[in-house]
């Protein structure tokens, strides 16, 4: 089995509070008891504008906030829920070190240099540093996926 990078997130200072605030708007991740008791379609609206609402947050504060440990537990917790295939949960999370952050920013750096030149690359590089924690998410993938792609 090979393992592949899914997702890459450096959303722990995010994930440590109630809401993902940006200057369009603000997704509470806290569920009231109300909506909870709504019919099903007010519900599915409800999903359906906070997924389009959805922002990537580039502006992050340069350290973690007290409370992030139990945020991303929480999190994680939430997305081993996510369905899968046949119950094979094929994530892993990996909460990155500083000497594996730095190689990845450095990876990244490398990649967009190469496409958009060595200057595009430095910017990434440094703006990927100021980063304060860094989660990996991988999917596991049978070797059959790779042999016949779909």
């Amino acid at each position: 089995m090979r393992s592949i990078i899914c997702i890459l997130v450096a959303a722990a200072q995010l994930l440590a509070t109630d809401a993902f605030t940006t200057p369009q708007t603000t997704i509470t991740t806290t569920t009231r008891s109300s909506q909870l008791n709504a019919r099903p379609e007010a519900r599915s609206r409800e999903v359906h504008k906070n997924i389009l609402s959805r922002r990537t947050i580039n502006e992050f504060e340069p350290t973690l906030p007290d409370n992030w440990e139990k945020a991303l537990e929480k999190s994680i917790e939430a997305a081993v829920y996510a369905p899968n295939h046949k119950r094979t949960e094929p994530w892993r999370f990996y909460l990155l070190g500083p000497k594996s952050i730095e190689k990845v920013c450095q990876l990244n750096a490398d990649i967009v240099a190469l496409k958009k030149g060595e200057e595009a690359g430095q910017k990434k590089l440094k703006r990927w540093l100021q980063m304060p924690g860094w989660l990996v998410v991988t999917c596991v993938k049978g070797d059959d996926d790779f042999n016949n792609p779909t």
